[in-house]
């Protein structure tokens, strides 16, 4: 294709539009006072004022214009490229354009008062013939693509940024009245309340920030006003966070410990992929529902009334019952994360309330595992990890839980013909090659070897929660890992025979 050099003019700024069919959204073909203030909230334009007053405006990027249709003698262009620049400029020049953050740019006027009195108020524009020549090089400008249609997200924001002193929700519900201002206020709200929270794991809170959690996935759970009470959020009518007097980085600074705890589990919950747009959890009418807001809340489901029990002469009470060990613990099975809520305790034979069930502490239970004997160093690593808080320290349980595992295979087969030496994985490899067959043992044993990563108490898990700054691990978790390593735990604590030992 031959090179065609395109004309360079000089034109005044008051003949410079901004370029609406740019948004990829449904707004009003004359509305360049919302395109401002979308620019203003979403592409940092007064930061690209405050470059150009105090370096001074560079024209090394020339904006891309059109011509736009002629209505007067003096012809107009339309900005195809560099929208922000010339919006930094234009409002300058009259900070009354952008009601919404017309102290801010009047404070940079007065701050650099000197700088001001050179703004220039023509500038040089690249004069396209029409938007096809242009595109190509608009494209390249943006990284090579062309410019693809906003998400929720982008949308979100553009909506939320027309609200000010001067513009209520009313009036953009009116100005745009086939789009649902209020679900697009709640994403753009959620969006600042999720980047102000001051979660616990930093990498929790980038990714809350972030474009990773979607806006439109995570609806599905703030939708829910029991979900949305149970992480302090209340939304009004228009989609706004109540109180109205407040802002959403001020609820979510304030959040409390009981709100906050609930939160970092939902949002991890999504960044584990174990919550998405098509969670049963997440939908009213499930089954699944209700258990999930109890755990969000912390309401245990022992403190339900249990019925009556049967009376004790039609059940006998054999040898097995009124101990501790009758508790019968129980789990989904399907590597959610997700226990399922503990049964009550059944009465002892002489009334009085039996011990309390294991998933209701914040500890992990030991009970049954014979370390006694085991080297002071390890029996030692076992007494700490009894102690351990898994509500405040669930990550020190994990990386805890998986030395005990490494350190009581090593010990186990220490002075046997088949010694266990190396990694985690390297050392199991003998566990399964020894009672891999064990009835007993083999789903034990497979799902700690072959599980994936999302299966709890696996080597992957193990490794991915020891290894990933980004992985997270809550409490339920811990005890769900707990309870695919325990019956293995148990059996590496007695001493092999040789029986055992001997290879398949």
């Amino acid at each position: 294709m031959a090179y065609a050099q395109l004309p360079i003019v000089e034109v005044e700024l008051s003949r410079l539009l901004l370029d609406l069919e740019n948004y990829r959204i449904p707004t009003r073909r004359d509305d360049e006072a919302g395109a401002l203030k979308y620019l203003f909230a979403s592409e940092d334009v007064l930061g690209a004022a405050r470059l150009i007053l105090r370096d001074g405006y560079f024209d090394n990027e020339v904006p891309i214009v059109i011509a736009a249709s002629a209505q007067d003698k003096l012809p107009s262009y339309i900005v195809l490229e560099g929208n922000r620049r010339v919006s930094a400029l234009k409002a300058l020049h009259d900070p009354t354009i952008v009601p919404g953050h017309e102290a801010e740019v009047n404070s940079l006027l007065k701050r650099y008062a000197v700088e001001a009195e050179d703004l220039p108020e023509r500038i040089r524009v690249i004069v396209a013939p029409d938007r096809a020549t242009a595109a190509p090089h608009v494209a390249r400008l943006h990284t090579g693509i062309s410019k693809k249609r906003w998400s929720r997200d982008q949308q979100a924001t553009f909506y939320y940024s027309l609200v000010d002193d001067h513009t209520t929700v009313e009036d953009v519900k009116a100005r745009y009245p086939d789009v649902e201002v209020a679900r697009f206020m709640k994403m753009a709200v959620m969006r600042r309340f999720l980047a102000a929270v001051p979660f616990s794991d930093h990498s929790l809170r980038q990714y809350a920030a972030s474009d990773d959690l979607a806006m439109s996935a995570f609806e599905y759970a703030y939708r829910s006003k029991d979900i949305a009470a149970a992480i302090g959020v209340e939304f009004d009518r228009d989609g706004m966070l109540l109180p109205r007097s407040s802002t959403p980085e001020k609820i979510a600074s304030k959040l409390p410990n009981k709100k906050l705890g609930a939160l970092e589990y939902l949002v991890g919950e999504f960044r584990a992929g174990r919550l998405n747009t098509r969670s049963p959890k997440l939908k009213k009418r499930d089954d699944a529902h209700q258990p999930f807001v109890d755990r969000l809340n912390g309401v245990s489901a022992t403190t339900t009334p249990a019925a009556s029990p049967p009376p004790a002469a039609s059940t006998p009470a054999g040898p097995s019952q009124g101990g501790g060990h009758r508790t019968t613990t129980t789990g989904t099975g399907t590597g959610t994360g997700e226990a399922m809520p503990p049964q009550p305790n059944p009465p002892s034979p002489t009334g009085s309330r039996g011990p309390n069930h294991p998933d209701t502490k914040d500890t992990l239970d030991l009970s049954g595992l014979d370390y006694e004997d085991a080297p002071l160093n390890l029996k030692l690593r076992y007494f700490e990890l009894r102690g351990i808080g898994l509500r405040h320290l669930p990550i020190a349980a994990v990386i805890l839980m998986r030395s005990i595992l490494e350190a009581t295979i090593k010990v186990h087969f220490e002075g046997s013909t088949t010694p266990a030496t190396g990694e985690l994985r390297a050392v199991f490899g003998v566990v399964a090659q020894s009672y891999g067959s064990e009835k007993n043992l083999k789903s034990t044993i497979s799902a700690i070897q072959s599980g994936d990563a999302h299966k709890h108490g696996s080597i992957q898990w193990f490794n991915l929660i020891a290894h990933s700054a980004d992985a997270s691990v809550n409490a339920e978790d811990v005890r769900q890992a707990w309870k695919v390593v325990n019956p293995l735990l148990r059996r590496l604590l007695r001493p092999p025979s040789q029986s055992d030992l001997a290879t398949p």
